[in-house]
């Protein structure tokens, strides 16, 4: 086997190396064969060499760097702008070490972190980590949503181990789904740490807490259940809503609904309460009276004084009864106007031929709307739209015999339907329609529960009785008799300062747009301007404020005394060592500090006189919010927050009044979903699994809401609390000069 010479090989190198081809592909046997260049063509050549372009860069540290014009074995750090050796030879692994040591570099790489980055697809990019890759959650994650996922859905816990829950985690190639005892353990397990949780911030909070509770019979299994919901005001002065039972009962007497409420509030650990807002029953008026008597027994400052205040009527529940009674008197009336709308929506062509015959506008099924007979406003709504194509139902019983042939229709035992609408039937509508409106836009305000409506409540009270007494002394007899029948029904619950929750008003005094000139100006309305009853009734609302307050302040002493007495002791204790080493202790009768008494004295009547706060929020002038062209109302709550260090003793105040409940519609919510939850196919579901579902339903969909908001969670709260508590206490001076530097930064 022949070999090259090294000359052969040399001469191939050389001509590869000049960029000149070899006539057979530049094999070994045709290098010597090489066509002779001139000298003037060698150099041209070299020539071009000279002027061949920079190789591209391909590691990622020259975005980072720039070679000097001059000398491309020399580069210039970007950010710092020292000189480094970038030979080619050498590497990039000096300049990588550089980057990690450049502070300014690393000040840059702070600064753009929250820059988007590209992603791509796998095999796409050069960067790693901009990759998209296919992950796979744990098997933890995967049963705890799994979990939550029954919760949340209120489905069966057998769905877990359905063949449709089973084919879909197949097909996504998730984990084997665990078993329906494995998820039911689980559920309780998760319950019972979030109580944990709740228990835990509540006791934290250190306030009061105002209840709503209502009964509710399972129509499947016939049980009762007693739901029970707390309302409170967070640390970041935002409403909370917990549901904190859902307790099966034996019947619905008095001692029952109040040992239940005692029992779940001592589970709890609550130990103060403001209010608790329950229906008109006569049963819970009984609870109300037996409670106060058992709960009074956990201190001097468990009820607000004395329990006095601490029962208030459902509103919404009362506005139901008086409208009731006015739809009950036209209850033909509405049933033909029912009956007729019925017809119109019942098929596509009945509805072209009611549309023919309607003057203006393009008929669709939403423009009349059915009505739910249990609940009265959306009766409200499907009278108000039918009175606007009053004048086409009268041409459809002139004119369609189909129309008329639908009312005389046997329905049951002989009766037929009620209808078609009459003239009567259309002025009586109109009337209750006057009526109705009064109460609706009440009932919209009052029944809100996840906003703050306690400062409103007064002015819809005000509201519906004024107009009442305008209507009485309407021309129209029929319309002035229904009124007077209305307003009797009014006055047996709201007539009156004797029947009416003080609560109510006090709590429009902390809506800094009215304070108590807005009070005074109802009394005046309904009393006469400067009459002795309107007087009367301004003295009696503004001594059960002042007493409220004063409770408070005494509160707020006791407490700051005993935090000041443990931060003292041991802050004292250093400077008593060393400061005080100069005086000489004299033990002698006769001989007092004037320091030493006004601490004392300090002590006993409190850092401000008991009324200066009050007076002074109610001097003020009243907050006039400037016109808003995003339409964003007033935020009460926000006021408060930000005016919270100039009225201490009032802000308390104002978290527990703005916290209370004017309408039990809270409690009432629970029964949608228990409905759901206990339905036919799940009533073998014992007491305590339904509470464990019930709660951590609602627990869940409140982080849920908190978490897409942006608000403080509660274990953001629970940590802030904890550390005003160590501040409180006074383990260091430094604690609290980043507690107060953090507050300013959350205010700024």
């Amino acid at each position: 086997m022949e070999f090259p010479n090294q000359n052969e090989e040399y001469g191939n190198e050389e001509a590869y190396d000049e960029g000149i081809e070899t006539e057979d592909g530049g094999s070994p046997e045709n290098a010597s064969k090489r066509k002779e260049v001139p000298k003037s063509a060698d150099s041209s050549v070299r020539g071009s060499r000279a002027k061949k372009k920079n190789p591209s860069t391909r590691s990622w540290v020259w975005e980072h760097y720039t070679r000097e014009p001059d000398n491309r074995n020399i580069c210039r750090c970007h950010y710092c702008g020292r000189s480094m050796a970038c030979a080619t030879a050498n590497g990039t692994t000096c300049l990588k070490n550089h980057l990690e040591i450049c502070k300014e570099y690393q000040a840059w790489i702070e600064s753009n972190q929250g820059q988007q980055h590209v992603l791509h697809r796998e095999g796409e990019g050069d960067d790693e980590s901009s990759k998209l890759k296919l992950s796979k959650c744990s098997e933890s994650v995967f049963r705890e949503a799994s979990n939550e996922m029954l919760v949340l859905g209120e489905l069966p816990l057998s769905f877990i181990e359905s063949l449709a829950w089973k084919h879909f985690c197949s097909k996504v190639k998730l984990y084997k789904p665990h078993s329906r005892r494995t998820a039911t353990r689980d559920i309780v397990e998760m319950y019972v740490r979030k109580k944990e949780a709740m228990m835990k911030l509540l006791k934290s909070n250190k306030q009061r807490v105002s209840l709503t509770t209502d009964i509710w019979v399972a129509p499947t299994t016939g049980a009762s259940y007693m739901v029970i919901t707390a309302h409170f005001i967070d640390a970041s002065w935002q409403l909370r809503k917990l549901t904190i039972g859902f307790k099966h009962i034996s019947d619905h007497t008095g001692t029952t609904i109040c040992c239940v409420l005692l029992e779940c509030l001592a589970e709890w650990g609550i130990r103060k309460v403001f209010t608790i807002t329950v229906d008109n029953a006569t049963a819970n008026t009984n609870a109300m009276e037996k409670f106060v008597e058992a709960f009074c027994l956990q201190g001097i400052d468990a009820l607000v004084l004395g329990g006095e205040l601490l029962h208030l009527r459902c509103c919404a529940h009362i506005l139901n009864l008086v409208v009731k009674d006015g739809l009950g008197e036209v209850e033909n009336s509405v049933s033909a106007i029912r009956n007729a709308v019925q017809y119109v929506r019942s098929s596509s062509r009945r509805l072209e031929s009611f549309e023919h015959k309607v003057d203006s506008g393009k008929m669709t099924r939403g423009s009349l709307s059915l009505d739910c007979k249990t609940r009265w406003n959306s009766t409200y709504l499907m009278l108000t739209r039918a009175l606007k194509f009053r004048s086409a139902f009268d041409r459809m019983e002139n004119e369609d015999k189909l129309y008329n042939d639908y009312f005389n229709v046997e329905v049951s035992e002989g009766k037929t339907r009620i209808g078609p609408p009459s003239v009567n039937d259309w002025d009586e509508v109109e009337r209750l329609v006057k009526f109705l409106v009064i109460f609706y836009n009440s009932t919209l305000v009052v029944s809100a529960s996840s906003t703050v409506n306690s400062y409103k409540c007064y002015n819809e009270i005000v509201t519906i009785q004024k107009n009442l007494i305008s209507l009485k002394e309407n021309p129209d007899k029929e319309l002035k008799v229904k009124a007077e029948a209305m307003k009797d029904k009014f006055d047996k619950y709201w007539g009156g300062l004797k029947k009416i929750n003080k609560l109510l008003i006090i709590a429009s005094v902390f809506d800094p747009r009215n304070k108590m000139k807005f009070a005074g100006y109802c009394f005046d309305m309904l009393y006469g301007k400067d009459s002795p009853e309107s007087k009367e009734v301004y003295e009696s609302v503004y001594n059960v404020l002042k007493d409220l307050f004063d409770e408070y302040n005494r509160a707020v002493t006791r407490t700051g005394t005993a935090s000041s007495s443990q931060s003292s002791q041991s802050q004292n204790h250093s400077r008593n060592n060393s400061q005080d080493t100069d005086k000489m202790d004299f033990d002698v009768d006769g001989y007092e500090r004037m320091d030493m008494a006004y601490s004392e004295m300090v002590k006993e009547t409190g850092f401000q006189d008991s009324s200066t706060e009050l007076e002074l929020y109610l001097k003020e002038k009243i907050e006039i919010p400037k016109a808003n062209p995003l339409g964003i109302q007033f935020d009460v709550l926000g006021w408060w927050r930000i005016n919270s260090a100039k009225y201490p003793v009032l802000s308390t105040l104002a978290k527990d009044l703005l916290a209370m409940q004017v309408s039990s519609v809270a409690s009432e919510s629970a029964f949608s979903t228990s409905n759901r939850i206990l339905d036919p196919f799940r009533s073998c579901l014992t007491h305590y699994m339904v509470e464990v579902l019930m709660c951590t339903e609602q627990w869940l969909k409140c982080e849920i809401r908190i978490n897409e908001r942006g608000v403080v969670t509660c274990q953001q709260m629970l940590a802030d609390l904890e550390l005003q508590d160590d501040l409180q206490k006074g383990t260091s001076f430094v604690f609290l000069a980043l507690f107060l530097l953090s507050s300013v930064g959350c205010i700024v």
